[in-house]
């Protein structure tokens, strides 16, 4: 490279390279190489070999590590700078990226004539140590404010005059109190968002007909179930006595997951319990509820339901599905039947039929009622488990009661997922005459 006398001034400006003799500095001009680089560039990646230092002449480079979240800002050097000097003398893989910030103008020196130079001037390895030196009281006080803040948020201690200091820390944490200030900004904000859904998941259960009470005033063997695969769910199942002494009970699979699954799950169980409170007609409540959701819908929600009544005199069951699994009846003799089902989701469109079905109970006999959670549950291969699945396990053996036949349900669900994480929610109501 071409020597001159505003180079040479150039190189002199940087404190590790003040003290070079002449000799040391036109070996350094003869090994270097003029670079430049837009915006953006990488100037040295984190992890390559650190075969080659720089010296930054013009413009600004941030240097950043690079982690698994992503990059994390340690430092931004302005000309005259050196960069990548400590590993290439060490000769240690590249701790950090480089990346100019505006254009930069830099020399490049070979690692050979960099030990050369520090040979021969050991005020530059004094220089380079003392800044090493910088470098890691800045980082134990990084490790220091980062050690107190993650104690105080993994004991939900966190004050928040700690985010005031990390917003705005001591110039020499300012990179690092940065990214961490963002850090626990979002800590903070999915700690409160997990605590609000932890509340709605209280206040949906709370919503839910408590069943052992029913059961136990009503005298019928009766249970149900509802496991949501978030927080919160879509699913539901439903309980309510009759005026004319029979019950009313269903189950119902909202489109979607979450809060507004949930929401429309709450008002469409609320709106079939009012009607078949005010008058005991099946289709009658549900045609009522379809009305009002669709015409009070800006979601665009639509939920499937399966709704029965059962006379606990007779064991005459009425059914009405829309859009639904069928509901299963396990008959004395174990034959599995299914309920023939039919009709569109509640919610989509305004003129609908609401057909009822009717069948008998026999003493003895079992009506199963479940949500698509239950089908199809998958395994590590991602099959399902399937009605024919269903319908086996529901003949096999004696069902003792309504909770033994749920229990077992859930248990072969959970066996055959084998770990593989819940997706759907699942619901399962059981009457046994």
């Amino acid at each position: 490279m071409k020597d001159s006398p505003e180079l040479r001034a150039a190189i002199r400006a940087t404190s590790a390279f003040r003290d070079l003799s002449e000799a040391s500095i036109a070996l350094l001009i003869d090994a270097a190489e003029r670079q430049t680089f837009e915006p953006g560039a990488i100037l040295m990646v984190q992890g390559e070999p650190s075969d080659f230092a720089m010296l930054i002449l013009e413009g600004e480079v941030t240097v950043a590590a690079d982690s698994a979240r992503g990059a994390i800002p340690i430092s931004t050097l302005q000309a005259p700078s050196l960069l990548g000097e400590l590993g290439s003398l060490a000769h240690l893989p590249r701790s950090a990226t480089g990346r100019a910030r505006t254009p930069v103008t830099a020399l490049r020196f070979g690692r050979a004539a960099l030990i050369e130079v520090a040979r021969a001037t050991p005020s530059l390895l004094i220089d380079i140590i003392g800044r090493m030196g910088e470098r890691m009281r800045k980082v134990n006080g990084a490790i220091s404010l980062y050690t107190h803040a993650l104690a105080a948020l993994e004991q939900h201690e966190f004050d928040p005059a700690l985010l005031v200091e990390l917003r705005n820390p001591i110039p020499d944490l300012a990179d690092f109190g940065q990214t961490f200030g963002r850090m626990a900004e979002q800590i903070i904000l999915r700690r409160q968002r997990d605590d609000e859904m932890a509340s709605a998941a209280v206040i949906q259960r709370a919503l839910l007909p408590k069943v052992p009470e029913f059961a136990a005033e009503s005298g019928l063997d009766i249970f149900a179930e509802m496991t949501p695969a978030k927080d919160v769910g879509g699913d539901f199942y439903d309980l309510v006595q009759l005026a004319d002494g029979r019950i009313a009970l269903g189950v119902g699979d909202v489109c979607g997951k979450g809060v507004p699954a949930a929401l429309f799950m709450g008002i469409t169980r609320t709106l079939i319990r009012i009607h078949l409170r005010a008058s005991p007609d099946l289709s009658g409540a549900i045609l009522k509820t379809n009305a009002y959701l669709v015409n009070n819908n800006a979601a665009q929600l639509f939920a499937t339901l399966l709704y029965a009544t059962f006379d606990p005199r007779s064991g005459e069951v009425e059914y009405c599905s829309c859009g639904h699994l069928p509901g299963l009846i396990r008959r004395a003799n174990g034959v599995i039947e299914k309920l023939s089902a039919g009709g569109l989701p509640v919610g989509m469109f305004e003129q609908m039929k609401a057909n009822v079905g009717l069948t008998v109970m026999k003493p003895g006999e079992l009506f199963f009622l479940y949500t698509d959670g239950v089908t199809e549950a998958e395994d590590a291969g991602q099959n399902d488990f399937g009605e024919d699945r269903l319908r086996v396990l529901l003949a096999e053996g004696d069902v003792a009661d309504a909770v033994q036949c749920i229990a077992r349900v859930g248990a072969a669900v959970r066996e055959f997922a084998r770990g593989v994480p819940q997706f759907d929610d699942i619901t399962c109501l059981a009457l046994r005459r």
